[in-house]
């Protein structure tokens, strides 16, 4: 099998540099380079430690001769243009990847300018932070995340192999589907509730300017639902106009769903609305029970923390002296006496042993 030992990222944003740090930490990747039209990421990428050293262009660029993969981490619009200057300067047998949210559209831009020498392996980390650029970076963020990939029938089995165990190394879960059936998934679970999330906050919007109380007490709830909308608009534009066919069937859908709850409550049928919110409440509760999908089944629970010091470094102490595995930490709301923290586990087995220590210690939690 090939090995992957020099690596090129164009684009060290957040998963970019992400994806740096994960490899200079986790792997026996030699030699990380980046490139980057704005100059502060890179700089500050570099500062960091997610890069090694510094691509000025990618024009005629020797560095890019050196290395065994590059990896596409621009917004989705750019990647066939980019690609298109690369392939011309990487060595026979390259692996090219990228990182886009949708896979269709790019593989009919670029799949018929392909050199037949090197192999190009479309990818899609589903993972990521509202916060953008390199100081957002996270090397532990494709630990136990779900990572597409949608290769090529042509691509070589080695070379498939030498990007799966690379992305393994730093703890992605692999799947493999194609193109089509990737974007038709993802509009539904991904494209489809930021669209929703900042049609919320629009609504919302047009309250307040009628009432200045109305983002005061949009808290909680509210801030969970929309969280996503604070994501980077640049890359959702380029999201939302390269998958837009299946965005818009999955918003006709909605819009059918939406049509249908206003019915119901505009005649004010009691049995009805209770039966919707019913189905709707054991539907959602179905989601964790999943084993396939491209969202990985999540077991979670939101612990209720006392107004202490370390408060959280003791539930996470408590926790790994057992052996259980934390997947996933967030610190969801701070109040005058306490706060919330949400952990999520890989499996059921960590989840019910989580839940018999937090009781036997007697803290208060709720499993979502």
């Amino acid at each position: 099998m090939d090995d992957i030992n020099r690596i090129a990222i164009i684009g060290v944003g957040l998963l970019g540099s992400s994806l740096g740090l994960a490899f200079k930490r986790f792997t026996s990747v030699t030699k990380v380079v980046g490139y980057d039209q704005n100059k502060t990421h890179l700089q500050e990428a570099l500062e960091i430690g997610a890069i090694d050293g510094i691509i000025n262009n990618l024009e005629n660029n020797p560095v890019l001769a050196e290395v065994d993969l590059v990896i596409l981490a621009t917004p989705v619009s750019v990647i066939p243009d980019i690609l298109n200057d690369i392939q011309q300067q990487v060595k026979s047998g390259a692996i090219i990847t990228d990182i886009g949210s949708t896979k269709g559209w790019v593989m009919e831009e670029v799949y018929s300018q392909l050199r037949e020498d090197i192999a190009y392996i479309p990818g899609h980390p589903m993972t990521g932070s509202e916060v953008s650029g390199p100081r957002g970076a996270d090397a532990y963020l494709f630990e136990n995340a779900v990572y597409v990939l949608t290769p090529i029938e042509s691509t070589s089995g080695d070379k498939q192999k030498a990007l799966i165990e690379l992305l393994e190394e730093i703890g992605a879960k692999l799947l493999f589907m194609s193109p089509a059936e990737h974007d038709k998934i993802v509009a539904a679970v991904s494209h489809l509730p930021h669209v929703m999330a900042c049609t919320l906050v629009e609504a919302v919007g047009q309250a307040a300017t009628e009432n200045d109380h109305v983002f005061s007490l949009a808290a909680g709830g509210f801030k969970d639902t929309t969280r996503i909308a604070a994501g980077n608009p640049k890359m959702w534009t380029d999201i939302c106009l390269s998958n837009s066919r299946e965005i818009l069937e999955m918003i006709t859908t909605f819009k059918e769903e939406l049509a249908e709850f206003e019915r119901i409550l505009a005649a004010a049928n009691q049995e009805e609305l209770f039966a919707r919110f019913n189905q709707t409440q054991t539907l959602r509760q179905q989601i964790p029970k999943k084993k396939r999908g491209l969202i990985a089944s999540t077991y979670e629970l939101v612990v209720t923390l006392p107004d202490r010091p370390k408060a959280i470094g003791e539930v996470t102490f408590l926790l790994g002296e057992a052996g259980i595995n934390i997947s996933d930490i967030e610190l969801l709301q701070i109040r005058e006496s306490g706060g919330t923290l949400r952990l999520a586990f890989a499996d059921d087995k960590d989840l019910k042993a989580a839940e018999d220590l937090l009781t036997e210690e007697e803290y208060k939690f709720k499993v979502k």
